[in-house]
């Protein structure tokens, strides 16, 4: 039986220094997330509140397979923690992953808020790179929501998704077939409405391809693992699912791109909850393995409209096959009534605009866009950066592999208006907008109020001095002589509806503690 699609992002930064000063990725990182902390009042004397690694099991497959260290709670000291991490009032986690800065969205619901989150990430980082007065006077530091470096490296815009527990286990891990009939098929097809477009290739792609729907795509090496740094999956395995693991499990994709265009991201989360609600309900689609997936990803990335073999024979192309996924899922919709996505008529409008705007979109074979009808590059960011490259490229009479349309690529996702080519472009009214700027700001200081982010944004707002530990799961507080420790495995509990009023009458932690136990109890 399906459940509710709790979501989650989890964005890497590039981050470009300029300077004659040493700054290293890793210091401007840790100096840009302590700037914002201080900003929300995150580094005040007297606060130990630090990020609580010991539920985490990197190590830890979900095939029962453990190939290191069974938690990460050694990995670094408390003042390390501090410096690398901040949970934020609005239930998100800024923090130093490596070399970049990441920005994880609180818990959603619909895939509105997870865009609407998405981009309060931007404007949190933006608003930490303005506050670094650490920043040696020399050094430039520029900021780029995208997943390449056109030097053969890759980082990841990863999604999180809620899945009812036994349909989890069932198609990862007793019977993985299953996720290659369906799953797979669907994942690795979507990027033709998803991907944001790259020049050229890198990795392990096709190197002739002049442009590619996905930045991603060429850089997944297997179906189903544990690493994403390399040996990349498109279903990340690892044994982290960050609630009750008897009744949830986290579905973690890492091959998704980076979104600037708010439709993109819209249908890519949209579209995915219905589909794994489908797949909970055992509404069966139909059976699109592909002969080699990790193939077929890369052939699609390499041109939309190529013909893909399938296991029994069969060629088809990523749009025939999103068409009918699309149809079930109307079907489904009919029938199921889709209880647990919200917006699934305007996911399953957008999804329609969607193919019928790229049926109708003409590409020459030197990948120039001849014909877009349906203007469906103000929508998605694959075919907005094409059109963009294809008209800079064609004024300035370059080829394909001149350097400056790397240089464009990245500038594409500068997430800085003043300097992103999609910030001018949507200044320009070249993109079509989704969200009101109340809706990005109020993200960037409320958690969503129907998830357990609610919970933990409030108290990180209320009582930030008395936490002790936090993490996605857990809370603990300073209670003097015992930390106090409050579980939130259920992602769609501690809600506004459960807890507005017992925070409003919370001086401190024990009274919010004194009141859950007493209202658990009676």
């Amino acid at each position: 039986m399906s459940i509710p699609k709790v979501v989650g992002i989890e964005q890497e930064y590039a981050i470009k220094i300029k300077g004659e000063d040493g700054l290293s990725a890793f210091d401007a990182s840790c100096m840009l997330v302590n700037a914002y902390a201080r900003k929300v009042g995150l580094r005040e004397p007297g606060m130990g509140m630090i990020w609580d690694y010991g539920h985490e099991t990197p190590y830890q497959d979900i095939r029962g397979q453990l190939f290191g260290k069974s938690t990460g709670q050694e990995i670094i000291s408390e003042e390390e923690n501090r410096l690398i991490n901040a949970s934020l009032p609005n239930g998100a986690r800024l923090y130093t992953d490596h070399a970049h800065p990441e920005y994880s969205t609180p818990e959603c619901l619909s895939a509105r808020e997870t865009v609407a989150c998405d981009k309060a990430g931007e404007r949190i980082l933006l608003e930490g790179l303005r506050l670094m007065n650490e920043i040696p006077p020399s050094s430039e530091i520029a900021l780029f929501k995208n997943n390449i470096d056109h030097q053969g490296h890759s980082y990841g815009c990863h999604e999180n998704y809620l899945m009812e527990a036994e349909t989890h286990e069932d198609y990862l891990v007793s019977s993985p077939q299953k996720a290659l009939e369906t799953l797979i098929p669907f994942l690795i097809t979507r990027q033709i409405f998803t991907g944001t477009g790259k020049v050229g290739g890198a990795g392990t792609g096709p190197q002739k391809t002049p442009y590619q729907i996905s930045q991603r795509a060429e850089f997944m090496e297997v179906l189903f693992g544990l690493e994403t740094m390399y040996a990349r999956s498109i279903i990340n395995t690892r044994e982290e699912h960050h609630a009750d693991k008897k009744r949830f499990r986290r579905l973690h994709l890492i091959l998704g791109d980076a979104n600037m265009c708010e439709f993109a991201g819209f249908l890519k989360v949209g579209s995915t909850q219905i589909v794994l609600q489908m797949i909970e309900d055992g509404f069966i689609i139909e059976d699109f393995t592909f002969k080699d997936p990790l193939n077929a990803i890369k052939q699609v990335s390499a041109r939309f409209d190529s013909q893909v073999e399938l296991a029994d024979g069969r060629k088809s192309t990523a749009m025939e096959l999103q068409r009918r996924f699309l149809e079930r899922a109307k079907e489904y919709r009919k029938i199921k009534n889709v209880p647990h996505v919200p917006e699934v008529d305007s996911i399953l409008e957008c999804w329609a605009y969607a193919l019928e705007g790229l049926e109708e979109l003409k590409l020459s074979s030197d990948f120039n866009l001849e014909n877009d009808p349906m203007e469906i590059k103000r929508r998605l960011d694959w075919v907005l950066k094409l059109w963009l490259i294809n008209r800079y490229r064609q004024g300035k009479n370059l080829d394909w592999d001149h350097p400056k349309l790397r240089v464009l690529d990245l500038q594409y996702h500068n997430i800085d208006a003043r300097e992103g080519i999609f910030y001018q472009l949507q200044d320009q009214g070249l993109t079509e907008n989704m969200l009101d700027d109340t809706e990005i700001t109020r993200s960037v200081w409320e958690a969503p109020t129907d998830t357990r982010a609610y919970f933990r944004g409030k108290c990180i707002e209320k009582f930030p001095k008395e936490i002790r530990l936090v993490n996605w799961e857990v809370m603990s507080f300073d209670q003097g002589e015992i930390y106090r420790m409050v579980p939130l495995l259920n992602p769609l509990k501690g809600t506004r509806e459960q807890f507005q009023e017992v925070f409003e009458k919370s001086r401190d932690s024990r009274e919010l503690l004194a009141l859950i136990e007493a209202s658990s109890t009676g």
